[in-house]
């Protein structure tokens, strides 16, 4: 029994001596602390390492971005154009159509033709003087364009000088994309007209083309091309249907004046029958023009002879008033005068107006 209580005893007091001595010994404990404080400290290091590394990636990301920006900055400025872009510009009339008087209109197909100086060429021609119905492209290289348009058109037509008249018919063309970012030039080797090009009822005299420049400010201006199209009335048929017959009428009446006193009476109703179909000829040579504000050459000249009609008028009206007095010397003096007088009012008469006096 004891022995038992002796083993025992001696076993608790192996157990008890670790404990103690680590109890008092405070360096351990220390040394276990500063361990677990340790892990916790290697791991925050990790932490920061990696929170460097993203940073200095989303630094790179960022860098490279602005790089690409710099770079497309780049070459969007040595895309943009550093002036003006010099076209020269042709066009090639081959159809004229459907030309009205009154209104000034027609219609016009031509190609045209663009060569650039340099890049961008993207040209986007418009007509000023009407409204574009058709465009195919025929050429479409870098610096050259080619283009057949069909358009219809209208222009200033003056009549003054109908039937002598002379109009150009102008097709006005400007950049509608960029009007002030382009500068056009004549291209004479490309501008020309269609030989078998025809108007019916008019003669193609000639074209003429020039580059026309507008200034906005100081800085910006537009250019328009101008082309244009000269027209006349075929001079034979001008005179054959317009002048011709009223000299006809003309020579009718200067006939007349061959007639003596005694026939006064005739003369006088043939002298009014042909001022009355002078009349109605000139109502209907004129019935085709719009209505204007002013005198054609045509009117002028109608004018004139109804002028010279008027004098024969006078004259037998005159003798006839004297043949019924009886009063043979001054008809006889009226007859003599007639002969005279009406010859050269109408002399006078179409001097003046053919030489531009009236």
């Amino acid at each position: 029994m004891r022995s038992i209580l002796a083993f025992l005893t001696l076993f608790l007091a192996l157990l008890s001596v670790p404990a103690t001595s680590w109890a008092n010994n405070p360096h351990a404990k220390d040394k276990g602390d500063a361990d677990d404080k340790a892990e916790p400290a290697k791991g925050e290091e990790k932490d920061d390492k990696a929170h460097h590394a993203a940073a200095k990636g989303d630094g790179d990301a960022d860098a490279e971005e602005g790089k690409d920006k710099e770079k497309d900055k780049d070459e969007k400025k040595d895309a943009e154009p550093k002036g003006p872009v010099k076209m020269h510009v042709g066009v090639e009339l081959t159809n004229l159509s459907k030309f009205e008087i009154g209104p000034g209109t027609y219609i016009a197909e031509f190609y045209l033709r663009i060569r650039c100086d340099s890049e961008p060429c993207k040209p986007d021609p418009d007509v000023v003087n009407g409204k574009i119905t058709g465009k195919e492209k025929l050429i479409d290289d870098k610096l050259v364009k080619e283009l057949k348009v069909k358009a219809e058109l209208s222009g200033l037509v003056d009549l003054t000088q109908f039937p002598f008249d002379e109009h150009i018919l102008p097709i006005q063309i400007i950049d509608k994309a960029n009007p002030t970012g382009i500068v056009y030039e004549l291209d004479r080797e490309e501008t020309k007209i269609d030989e078998d090009i025809k108007l019916a009822g008019w003669t193609l005299d000639s074209w003429i083309a020039d580059v026309e420049t507008s200034k906005i400010d100081a800085t910006r201006s537009i250019s328009e091309f101008q082309y244009g199209v000269k027209i006349k009335r075929p001079l034979v048929s001008a005179i054959c249907k317009s002048f011709v017959p009223v000299m006809f009428m003309i020579f009718v009446a200067g006939f007349t004046l061959l007639l003596k006193p005694k026939s006064a009476a005739g003369r006088l109703s043939t002298a009014t029958g042909g001022l009355m179909s002078v009349v109605m000829f000139h109502l209907g040579a004129t019935s085709s023009l719009p209505p204007m504000g002013y005198l054609t050459l045509l009117d002028k000249f109608m004018i004139a002879m109804y002028l010279v009609y008027l004098t024969n008028i006078a004259f037998s009206v005159a003798m006839v008033r004297f043949e019924e007095k009886k009063d043979e010397i001054k008809s006889e003096l009226a007859y003599l005068a007639a002969a005279g007088a009406v010859p050269g009012v109408a002399l006078i008469a179409m001097v003046a107006v053919f030489m531009r006096i009236i």
